[in-house]
């Protein structure tokens, strides 16, 4: 076998301290373009694209929140409106929304004074229990409940009988039953009105308060034709204690108040 010869090799640390030197990226090569040296396939466009960390995420649309509605009661309402119907001057009175009297509440063929939804379901509903949201349809959105009961009376089966299929005929001629929450205007000058009900209407979502002797109270109002009113309601709620009745409930009151300056006066002021 032959000999492998040994070579000594000297490190010299300058020589090497002077290669890496040579190996760093100076100051001048940090924004320097490297050149791409493949070749481009024929025919293919480079690509016109924008980083995903560039492109600001969409943010879901939300429904801006209600305005906080600062508005001052009638200064009467509660030293002699509220004392004259039987409740207590310290009930809960909440502003529900603002509005233009319309021909269609002067209508005796409408029989009905329209109350702004908005101020419906945003201020008038916390006055109310669940019960009274059911009795007065503001419980459930109506397109919902009108869609579930067209639906079920898809599902229903065929009839059998020619009599069976009269009585379908006549409840889809019906439609839905709008009953009411018990409810009683108020006005300055005219008092308060006799028991009428307020409801929301399933097919147009109209809240409105409606009944017998309706017209012949709204009369008694003075309204006119796009006189700006504010409505209002209040209704006192039953507080026993040691099972003796402290003061009674009563039901919802509607109170109407005209803006303008032609505006009459409390009946219970002098």
């Amino acid at each position: 076998m032959g000999k492998r010869c040994l070579a000594m090799v000297v490190y010299d640390s300058a020589a090497a301290a002077q290669q890496r030197d040579a190996k760093r990226p100076t100051a001048g090569d940090a924004g320097s373009v490297v050149p791409y040296g493949a070749a481009k396939p024929a025919g293919v466009e480079p690509i016109d694209a924008v980083p995903l960390k560039a492109i600001a995420p969409r943010r879901r649309l939300q429904r801006p929140l209600p305005a906080p509605v600062n508005r001052e009661a009638p200064p009467c309402l509660r030293a002699h409106i509220l004392p004259a119907l039987g409740l207590r001057a310290d009930v809960e009175v909440r502003f529900i929304h603002e509005k233009r009297v319309t021909s269609t509440d002067l209508d005796p063929h409408q029989n009905r004074f329209r109350i702004p939804t908005d101020g419906a379901l945003r201020r008038l509903s916390p006055l109310l229990t669940v019960e009274e949201l059911d009795a007065a349809n503001l419980l459930y959105d109506p397109a919902t409940v009108a869609a579930q009961q067209q639906q079920q009376l898809e599902l229903e089966p065929e009839p059998e009988s020619e009599t069976e299929a009269e009585q379908g005929k006549k409840r889809k001629k019906q439609g839905m039953v709008h009953g009411g929450l018990p409810v009683r205007l108020v006005d300055l000058a005219a008092g308060a009105s006799g028991e009428l009900l307020l409801s929301r209407w399933t097919s147009s979502h109209g809240t409105i308060v409606k009944g017998s002797g309706y017209m012949d109270y709204i009369r008694r109002c003075s309204f006119k034709e796009n006189d700006a009113v504010e409505i209002w309601a209040f209704k006192q709620r039953e507080f026993r204690l040691l099972g003796k009745t402290i003061f009674h409930g009563s039901p919802l009151h509607v109170l109407l108040v005209k803006r303008d300056a032609k505006q009459h006066g409390c009946r219970h002021c002098h």
